[in-house]
C-alpha cells in the first residue's frame, strides 16, 4: 500500500547528440518526462523552481546553472556545478536537491558548433511516423500497421511464424498487401450481399433479359409483386388497355408483368426495381464472389505467418512515436538541449549513472511544495491486481494514499456477498482456469487474473459459510451442513434481518476505517480531529440501532453470552451510543475549518459556520452506511432465483417424455442467467461501495498515473 516517492529531475547535455540520449533514456525506462519545451517545466513548477529561475537555474550553492534566458554553453554548465556539488558525481550533495555532470574525453567545450534543433515546418510530435519500406513502396503508418494486425488477428486459422532468417519481404509490402485484401474482402462481402437480395428479388419472374426499350416500341416492363388480396381489390380498369400477366403464384403472393408506357395508375404498390442482369448472371457473379472470397480467405491464413513480425513493427513504430514525442518535449537553448521529469527515488542512481556515462549534467531534488508530480502505485503481485480497480475510478493524488489493499479485500468480500454461491465461485474458477494461459500474455492480464483467483476464492468460502450450492442446501447433519453459519436453526442467509444488520455493520466499519485513514494522514493537524469525530459518530449511531432494534436481538446474545440483564445491555449500547455520536458531531463541528483561532471575531465565526457545514454531512454518513444494505439485497435476489430456477426445473421434469431434457435446460439456461446478472451486478456494485462510498470520504485528492517512458520493443 504505497506510492512511489518520485525526484524531480533535470538532465541537461549537448543539443547535438539529443536524439542519442533519448534512446538510452527510453532504454532505461523510469523517467515520467513533462513538457519542457517552453522551459517552464510546467505541470507542477513550485515556487522554489519559480523563485530560481528555471529548475536548472542554480544549484543549492546559490550558483548559476544554465538558463532559457541567455546561451547555454560547457563553460556555463561548468561554472553553474562548481562549488557546489561535484562534478564527477559527489555523493555527498544536499539531500534537498543534486546536480552532477559527466565527465571524460566528451565533455562539453566551451562553444558548441552546430544546432540540429528542428527547422521551420518540422513537427516533433510524431503525429505522422510511419514505418521505413522498401524502395518503391510507399511507407505505411503505425494506424494502417494495426488495422492489418487486427484483420489478421481475426482470422479463425493461424499459420507458424516466418522465422527471422526467412523474413525478407519489407513490413510495407506485407501491410499493404494485408490491407488490400481487407479492402477487397469487404467489398465483396458487400456485394455479395447486394448480389443475394438482388437474385431473391428476380427469381420468381425468372431467368431473362430486360429488352432494349426500342423492341418494345416505346414501352417497357413493369414488375408487380402483389398479395392475393390486393389482386382481388384491384380495379378492372387499372390494367384495362394494358398488356399485363401473372407470372407466377405462390402461398402469399402473385408477380405480374405489366407491358405499358408508364406505370399503370391505381396499382396498390410501387413497381419492383429489378437488376438489369440476368438471374443466371446475377448467380454466376455470386459464385465468382464466393470463390475470390475464399482465395482472399486462404491467402489470409498464409499472411498470419508475419503477425509476429507486424507486431515487433508496430510496438518499434509506437517506440519511435515516443522519441519523437520526448524530443519535442525538450528545451533548446543555443547548442544545448534539456529534459525535465520525474523518476521514483530508488532509481536516482541509475539515472545519475547514466548522466556520467553520457556527459550530461543532472540536477534532482525532492517535489516541492507547489509541485504536482505524477503517482506511481506499487504493491506486491499478488495485490497488485486491485490498482486497476482504483485507478478505474480515479488515479490517487501523489501525496495521497494507495488504497489497493483496502480495494483488494474489499471489492472481493462484496463480490462474493451479491453471488451469494459456492455453486457459482466454482464455475467461475473453472471459466478462469481456461483463460488462464490467454490472460498470462500479458501484464494486465496476469495482474487481473491474481485478483480473479482470490475474488473466486472468497466467493467459495462465502458461499460455503451460507449453505449455497447452485441454490441448493448441503445435507442436513453432513460436513458441508456443519461449515453453515445459522441463525435459529438454518442458514444465516435465511435470516433476513440479521443480514441486513451484517451488511450495514460492513458499511459502518468500512466508513470508520476511511475515516481513520484520513486522520492518520492528517495527524498533528486539527482536521485529524474532525475525522476522528466522523468515526465516533458512526459508531455511535451504530450502537444506538443495534440496540433499539427487536431482531437481531443483539442485547440478548450479549446477555447470553456475557450474563446479565437484557434490558441493561439495551440501555448501556444506546447510552455509549448517544455519548459516542453527541462527541463526535461536537469534534466535527470543532475542527472541520482550517481558520486560524487567532483572527478576530471573524475568522472565529468564520469557524462555526465551517463547523455547520461539516454538519451536514450527518446525512451523507446516514446515507452511506444504509447504501451497503445493496450487499443484502443483491445477494437474496441472486439466491432467491437460483431456488426459483431450481423449483421450475423440478416440476418441468415431471412433464412425460421431453421431462427430463426440458429441466435440464431450464436449470442451465436459468443458473446461467442468474451467474451473469450476479457477476455484473458484483463488479458495479462492489466498485460503487468502494468508489463512491469508501473513496468519498478517504480519497478527495485526484492525481494523473505515472507514465514512465520506456522502449516496448523489448517487453
Amino acid at each position: 500500500m504505497a506510492i512511489v516517492p518520485l525526484r524531480r529531475l533535470t538532465l541537461i547535455g549537448e543539443l547535438k547528440r539529443r536524439d542519442e540520449v533519448v534512446a538510452q533514456l527510453q532504454r532505461l525506462g523510469c523517467v515520467h518526462l513533462e513538457d519542457f519545451s517552453s522551459g517552464d517545466g510546467r505541470h507542477g513548477q513550485s515556487q522554489q523552481d519559480a523563485e530560481l529561475g528555471d529548475p536548472g537555474d542554480r544549484d543549492r550553492s546559490g550558483h548559476n546553472l544554465p538558463s532559457r534566458h541567455q546561451p547555454v554553453t560547457g563553460e556555463a554548465i561548468g561554472r553553474g556545478f562548481a562549488g557546489g556539488s561535484s562534478v564527477t558525481g559527489d555523493r555527498g550533495a544536499p539531500a534537498t536537491g543534486k546536480a552532477r555532470v559527466g565527465t571524460g574525453r566528451n565533455d562539453l567545450p566551451a562553444d558548441l558548433p552546430g544546432d540540429d534543433r528542428p527547422k521551420r515546418g518540422e513537427s516533433d510530435d510524431g503525429a505522422s511516423a510511419t514505418v521505413a519500406s522498401a524502395v518503391g513502396v510507399p511507407p505505411v503508418t503505425r494506424l494502417e500497421l494495426k488495422e492489418a494486425i487486427a484483420y489478421l488477428s481475426r482470422c479463425s486459422e493461424h499459420r507458424p511464424p516466418i522465422s527471422d532468417a526467412a523474413a525478407t519481404e519489407p513490413i510495407a509490402t506485407i501491410t499493404a498487401e494485408v490491407l488490400s485484401l481487407e479492402s477487397e474482402s469487404r467489398a465483396l462481402g458487400e456485394e455479395a450481399e447486394s448480389i443475394r437480395e438482388k437474385i431473391a428479388q428476380t427469381r420468381p419472374w425468372g431467368d431473362f433479359h430486360l429488352p432494349e426499350e426500342s423492341a418494345l416500341a416505346g414501352r417497357r416492363l413493369f414488375f408487380y409483386k402483389l398479395t392475393h388480396r390486393q389482386v382481388r381489390g384491384l380495379p378492372a380498369a387499372t390494367l384495362a388497355g394494358r398488356l399485363a400477366e401473372r407470372i407466377r403464384r405462390d402461398r402469399q403472393h402473385e408477380y405480374w408483368v405489366v407491358i405499358a408506357k408508364a406505370p399503370p395508375v391505381g396499382m396498390p404498390v410501387e413497381p419492383e426495381d429489378l437488376d438489369d442482369r440476368s438471374l443466371s448472371e446475377l448467380e454466376r457473379r455470386a459464385t465468382s464472389i464466393t470463390r475470390r472470397l475464399e482465395e482472399i480467405q486462404i491467402r489470409r491464413m498464409a499472411m498470419t505467418s508475419w503477425l509476429d513480425r507486424l507486431r515487433a513493427a508496430s510496438v518499434a513504430a509506437e517506440d519511435e512515436t515516443s522519441r519523437l514525442i520526448a524530443r519535442g518535449r525538450a528545451m533548446v537553448d543555443g547548442p544545448v538541449f534539456a529534459l525535465q521529469g520525474w523518476v521514483p527515488a530508488g532509481r536516482v542512481a541509475d539515472l545519475e549513472s547514466f548522466a556520467l556515462r553520457s556527459t550530461l549534467a543532472v540536477w534532482v531534488r525532492p517535489p516541492g511544495v507547489d509541485d504536482e508530480p505524477p503517482t506511481l502505485l506499487s504493491n506486491p503481485r499478488p495485490i497488485a491486481g486491485a490498482e486497476g480497480a482504483v485507478t478505474f475510478f480515479m488515479t490517487p493524488g501523489y501525496r495521497s494514499w494507495d488504497p489497493t489493499w483496502v480495494m483488494y479485500f474489499s471489492f472481493a468480500a462484496f463480490f462474493a456477498m451479491i453471488l451469494a454461491d459456492a455453486g457459482y465461485g466454482i464455475v467461475l474458477g473453472v471459466i478462469l482456469a481456461a483463460l488462464t494461459k490467454r490472460l498470462g500474455r500479458s501484464d494486465t492480464g496476469r495482474r487481473f487474473r491474481q485478483l480473479a483467483w482470490f475474488m473466486v476464492f472468497v466467493t467459495v468460502v462465502y458461499g460455503v459459510l451460507i449453505g449455497s450450492y447452485f441454490g441448493f442446501s448441503p445435507p442436513a447433519g453432513g460436513l458441508f451442513d456443519r461449515l453453515v453459519i445459522k441463525s435459529r436453526g438454518t442458514s444465516i442467509m435465511q435470516d433476513r434481518e440479521a443480514m441486513m444488520l451484517i451488511s450495514a455493520t460492513i458499511g459502518v466499519f468500512h466508513l470508520m476505517l476511511a475515516n481513520l485513514i484520513v486522520a492518520w494522514r492528517w495527524l498533528g493537524s486539527g482536521k485529524a480531529f474532525a475525522s476522528v469525530g466522523w468515526v465516533s459518530a458512526i459508531l455511535g449511531g451504530w450502537l444506538i440501532a443495534v440496540g433499539m432494534i427487536p431482531q437481531p436481538d443483539v442485547a440478548g446474545l450479549l446477555a447470553g453470552q456475557f450474563g446479565g440483564d437484557v434490558a441493561a445491555w439495551s440501555g448501556a449500547l444506546t447510552t455509549i451510543g448517544w455519548w459516542l455520536l453527541g462527541g463526535g458531531l461536537t469534534a466535527v463541528f470543532l475542527f472541520s475549518s482550517d481558520r486560524p483561532l487567532r483572527g478576530g471575531i471573524k475568522s472565529v465565526l468564520m469557524r462555526g459556520v465551517d463547523g455547520l457545514m461539516g454538519l451536514t454531512n450527518v446525512t451523507k454518513a446516514f446515507g452511506d452506511a444504509l447504501s451497503y444494505l445493496r450487499l443484502f439485497a443483491l445477494g437474496l435476489a441472486s439466491a432467491q432465483l437460483a431456488i426459483v430456477f431450481n423449483g421450475l426445473a423440478a416440476d418441468a421434469s415431471q412433464v412425460r417424455g421431453i421431462g427430463l431434457l426440458l429441466g435440464l435446460l431450464i436449470f442451465l439456461i436459468g443458473h446461467t442467467l442468474n451467474l451473469i446478472l450476479a457477476v455484473v451486478g458484483g463488479v458495479v456494485h462492489g466498485l460503487r461501495l468502494n468508489c463512491i462510498e469508501f473513496f468519498g470520504w478517504s480519497l478527495n485528492e485526484e492525481g494523473r498515473p505515472f507514465e514512465a517512458f520506456q522502449m516496448k520493443a523489448n517487453k
